[in-house]
């Protein structure tokens, strides 16, 4: 079957200016065919590709029709499958399958010969498939929409339940009240938390209305608010409240009042939610007390006692007497360590009872301050005992034992007092004086009171601040390693010197060796200033050998320097990290520390000797003790305590006891080998009489006040030290 196409005969726009189609069926044929169809569908309707695109569909299309007019027998399908394609192309424009229909006809009947049927039946496929396919497409288009409109209104029931089921729960258990109103403010639901705040039941609250709730200066609030809700005025209202209960009395609470709008946002509907603060109170009360109370004893804590001390100066009469004492338990580290922290526990219990006892009917308060630390704060009445008489009290109460388990225990305390004017002092300068004096009588031994000197407080607020201002100090460089010659009484030769502390704070004078330990004590810096100072003076040490000249280096100790655990550490670091031999380094010991229970000081001065570094111990006061330890410990030199020094100094009766006890001694000491050294020697008659009395090396005034390094080493290069025999201090 062969078709000629010349085209000359189709209507429509673009079709009768057409070229003559090339020969039927060829290759050429069927691309200009398909090329002619894809620029009509773009014309009549929208095809969501590219001309190119579109052109390889329709090109596929005549393929397929070519193919059924040479097989009759794929006509039917192959026409509606042709009819589909344009479906699925979006070809379904209102001119595109009469134009489709049109330009088929023209091109596969150009003659109208006899096969027209077939071609007819051919194109009535191909508009059959095509309707179809269309009918076909809106169908399920429609279902497709059906379905989604019924899945969004099912999901949207569910989570309607959903969100319904949930409030309901929330509603009945949440341990909040709730209720909800009508727009008059009766309510029409009531969970159980809301019965039990208010103590009524289901009934009667369904029976209320929600302002019979407030007491009666307040209903006029509930109904202006009802109103602002209705007309939008406001979100809703929070308060708190006092809202009667069933039993007449008040229930603490915050209420919570909010609108529920229908569907065409109208209100409907108020939700009422009513929290109880009872146990919130109650919290915060228990959180108040234990905030400003001690958790052992129960007593008022330090910010409570301030706070109370504060009250009583602020709201007495100037010419009233208080008078604080504060007391510190002696000793009691032994009884936490010895018998537990729990039984130390309720040793600060009963003391603490029993100092309230004290103050039963006087107008008195007592605290617990610290660990072991109570302060009584008593305002002096007519029978109110003086100050000497109640710290006895104390002190004799405190005798009493306490027994714990088939334990008896009498601690002791150290007690400072301040008696002031309510006008005089303010509440921190009260408890600064008391802690001072106390201070002061725990350093006169245990059991002790001392009472506030004012004439000493400039002095001790000048103590405190250099005290707290040391540490900074020390990290600033501020302090200077001084040094101090050691002299050999029988020719005066250089054989050491000594290492001193000074240090020129801000707007004070200079302080000495002796007054920076002291503070240093204080403020916590005493065993970090030692390392410093030992590593600062070794080093110059180091510099001074390389010169030529070779003192030995002597550095004197405070008892908790000399306890501290780590000082055979440090002493070893020191020395190792330089290129001089240990044994030109000499440690003066504090005699106290040595005498002194626990041996820690003892056990550091037999290891050091077994380094090769040299001891000493100073602050030598010449007891029996202290010779019987001599005896059993030797050392390798002792140093008189400058105390010692100064008390046979001032006495100018060499016959006087003094005189003849220590001339008996100095003796003693040297039959066991060890020589004797004495500081603080000021005058030539001194020295001489020190060394009749059989000291060997001397230090003080007289032979040279500190100095410098650079002073020093000038010093030493005048006066040239002995060979190294005669090194030995």
């Amino acid at each position: 079957m062969s078709r000629a196409g010349s085209g000359s005969g189709v209507s429509g726009e673009g079709l009768a200016e057409t070229p003559e189609l090339p020969r039927w069926g060829s290759a050429s044929w069927c691309a200009e065919l398909a090329a002619r169809w894809a620029g009509g569908l773009v014309r009549t309707c929208y095809v969501p590709m590219s001309r190119g695109e579109l052109e390889e569909r329709t090109h596929a299309l005549v393929e397929r029709l070519v193919e059924a007019l040479r097989d009759p027998t794929l006509a039917e399908r192959a026409g509606r499958s042709v009819g589909e394609q344009l479906v699925r192309l979006n070809a379904t424009g209102e001119e595109s399958l009469t134009w489709t229909l049109e330009l088929l006809c023209d091109a596969l009947l150009p003659e109208r010969t006899e096969e027209t049927r077939d071609v007819v039946g051919l194109l009535a496929a191909v508009a059959a498939g095509y309707t179809e396919a269309r009918q076909a497409s809106t169908l399920d288009q429609q279902e497709t929409l059906r379905r989604a409109l019924l899945r969004t209104k099912l999901d949207t029931d569910r989570r309607l339940r959903l969100s319904e089921d949930r409030f309901r729960e929330i509603f009945r258990n949440t341990p909040v009240g709730m209720g909800i109103c009508d727009l008059e403010g009766t309510f029409l639901d009531v969970n159980d938390a809301l019965k039990d705040t208010l103590g009524y039941s289901e009934e009667e609250l369904l029976s209320l209305r929600l302002d019979q709730l407030f007491p009666a200066g307040q209903t006029d609030v509930v109904s202006g608010a009802y109103a602002d809700l209705l007309r939008g005025a406001r979100s809703g209202l929070r308060e708190r409240c006092d809202l009667r209960r069933a039993d007449g009395g008040t229930a603490w609470t915050y209420v919570a009042l909010s609108g529920l709008r229908d569907e065409n946002g109208e209100p409907a509907r108020f939700v009422v939610m009513v929290e109880d603060l009872r146990e919130l109170s109650y919290l915060q009360e228990r959180l108040r007390h234990q905030t400003l109370h001690d958790s052992v004893t129960g007593l008022p804590n330090r910010q409570h006692f301030r706070s109370r001390l504060e009250t009583a100066l602020a709201g007495s009469p100037a010419e009233d007497r208080l008078t604080l004492y504060q007391l510190r338990l002696d000793g009691f580290g032994l009884i936490n360590e010895g018998l537990g922290y729990e039984t130390g526990d309720a040793i600060v219990r009963a003391v603490g009872h029993r100092l309230q006892r004290l103050v039963e009917g006087e107008d008195g308060l007592v605290a617990r301050i610290g660990g072991t630390q109570f302060a009584v704060l008593v305002r002096q009445g007519p029978h109110t005992p003086g100050v000497a008489e109640f710290a006895e009290l104390i002190n004799r109460e405190l005798d009493e034992p306490i027994y714990i388990g088939e334990n008896g225990l009498a601690p002791t305390a150290s007690i400072g007092v301040i008696q002031r004017a309510v006008g005089d002092r303010e509440p921190e300068d009260m408890m600064w004086a008391a802690e001072v004096a106390l201070r002061n009588a725990e350093q006169a031994g245990k059991r002790q009171w001392a009472l506030f000197d004012p004439d000493r407080a400039p002095l001790e607020r000048s103590d405190s601040r250099l005290a707290a201002t040391m540490p900074g100090a020390l990290e600033l460089g501020e302090f200077e390693v001084r040094y101090r010659p050691l002299v050999s009484l029988p020719d005066e030769r250089i054989t050491g010197v000594e290492a001193r502390l000074s240090w020129q704070p801000p707007d004070h004078d200079e302080l000495g060796h002796e007054e920076c330990l002291r503070l240093a004590e204080r403020s916590g810096i005493t065993l970090s200033l030692r390392n410093w100072m030992l590593e600062t003076a070794w080093r110059q040490l180091e510099q001074w050998h390389e010169r030529g000249l070779r003192p030995q280096l002597v550095v004197g100790l405070s008892p908790n320097q000399s306890r501290d655990p780590d000082l055979v550490g440090t002493v070893r670091r020191t020395v190792g990290s330089g290129t001089l031999a240990a044994d030109r380094l000499r440690l003066c010991v504090s005699m106290g520390a040595l005498m002194r229970s626990g041996g820690e000081a003892r056990d550091n001065l037999d290891t050091l000797a077994a380094t090769g570094v040299r001891t000493a111990a100073h602050e030598f006061r010449a007891s029996p003790a202290e010779l019987r330890f001599l005896r059993e410990h030797p050392t390798q030199a002792v140093l008189l305590s400058p105390e010692l020094v100064r008390l046979v100094d001032d006495d100018a009766e060499e016959e006087s006891p003094e005189f003849r006890a220590l001339c008996g001694t100095i003796p003693l000491v040297r039959e066991q080998g060890i020589p004797v050294a004495v500081p603080e020697v000021r005058t030539a008659r001194q020295a001489r009489w020190w060394y009749e009395a059989g000291c060997e090396i001397a230090a003080g005034e007289y032979y040279g006040v500190p100095l410098d390094a650079g002073a020093m080493g000038e010093l030493l290069a005048l006066r040239v030290c002995g060979s190294a025999g005669a090194e030995r201090p």
